[in-house]
């Protein structure tokens, strides 16, 4: 298998035997080498930049290639240009990955920034590829969105990790992605500011949000990830209740959320008085595949809010169809859950239960769909 270069002789081969070579390795990887498993309690613990450079440096490209060997385990995924993107993507960066010397710190920190800057849009190909395979190719949706959630879930244990590294790298002001003293109600405070102005620029109007703090809880976690579970969940509350009241009926519904937590476990309950789910689609609202409204493009993914931006790129009140799902993966990825409960023709409350100590195991060794069959199977 080929290594990191280093100051051994160097071996001339073409380009072409270059590229089979590493083709060669992703096999390898995704099926010999396993991920290791991280806690945020772990994550939090690296402060050396070299000791977690090694390990990202052997972990990063396991993951990249068990998350390519996900793909290739869709049947007929290359007839579809959104799951080529994606698999080019993810091929690219495993090369870039074995291909920085062990030592070379400065090579390291930039490859990782040029992948995360080309993998921003992931999210799109992922949902639209599938979207296309379910259309076209016959996919069920029960296989559909049990690829989504697994790739989507692994893919945030290497955008935590990727990040960890850039955040203790940065120059003159090193912190950490994960906030040790975390406050779930300044988050929840800043997610419903920026639903509220989203809603009102959307609607003309917005209702209020109350914010109860029970207990002034704190505790390891991402203020990014909780922000994105937070402002989708306030967002979907504001849409309901400005769907189902007119603006002088919305300022006598409230949404209202609760913040509480013991000493294991931080709850957030969303409520609101918006009509509530139909029974026969509690279930759908966990799926990829489903939204409620016409597309408009795609949720915010670096979980922040595009509420102050310009009208072209402000973030719309539903139609990726991702919100929930992907909060639901944000959730129980830190051994957390999400909850939804509907009161026909009333409203809905949401339950997100996270674990307060940090310590719960990410789930990384996940199987493909199908079992694999050669590259040139694989591709027809």
């Amino acid at each position: 298998m080929l290594k990191p270069l280093t100051a051994e002789p160097l071996v001339h081969v073409s380009k072409k035997r270059h590229e089979a070579l590493l083709e060669a390795e992703i096999v390898h990887f995704a099926r010999v080498k396993k991920p290791h498993p991280i806690t945020l309690q772990e994550i939090l613990a690296h402060h050396n930049p070299q000791t977690l450079r090694d390990f990202l440096l052997e972990e990063l490209p396991i993951r990249f290639a068990r998350r390519l060997q996900l793909i290739e385990s869709l049947p007929r995924w290359s007839r579809v240009p959104h799951m080529r993107a994606i698999r080019n993507l993810y091929s690219d960066a495993f090369q870039r990955l074995r291909l920085v010397p062990q030592t070379d710190a400065a090579r390291f920190r930039v490859t990782l920034q040029h992948i995360k800057r080309r993998n921003s849009n992931v999210l799109m190909h992922l949902v639209h590829g599938t979207r296309a395979m379910k259309r076209d190719l016959g996919l069920s949706d029960e296989c559909a969105n049990r690829f989504l959630d697994d790739f989507l879930t692994a893919r945030i244990g290497t955008d935590i990790l990727s990040s960890q590294y850039l955040a203790i790298t940065r120059e003159n002001k090193p912190t950490s992605v994960i906030d040790p003293q975390c406050d779930p109600v300044g988050v929840v405070r800043t997610a419903a500011s920026d639903s509220v102005r989203l809603c009102e620029y959307h609607y003309g109007f917005s209702p209020p949000v109350d914010v109860v703090d029970v207990g002034q809880v704190r505790f390891p976690f991402i203020p990014q990830y909780l922000n994105y579970i937070m402002f989708e969940l306030i967002k979907n509350s504001l849409r309901a209740v400005a769907e189902t009241h007119d603006r002088e009926g919305a300022e006598t519904h409230p949404i209202r959320v609760i913040v509480c937590g013991d000493d294991s476990t931080v709850v957030i309950r969303v409520s609101d008085s918006g009509g509530g789910i139909p029974v026969d689609a509690i279930d759908k609202v966990w799926s990829y595949l489903y939204t409620t409204a016409r597309p408009q493009g795609e949720e915010p993914t670096n979980a922040t809010s595009d509420a102050d931006s310009d009208d072209e790129s402000v973030a719309p009140m539903a139609g990726f169809g991702c919100g929930l799902p992907l909060s639901r993966n944000y959730a129980s990825y830190v051994g957390g859950s999400l909850e939804l409960n509907s009161l026909p023709h009333h409203g809905t409350d949401v339950y997100l239960y996270l674990n307060r100590i940090g310590n719960a195991q990410e789930v990384v060794d996940v199987e493909p769909i199908w079992p694999l069959r050669s590259r040139g199977a694989s591709t027809g």
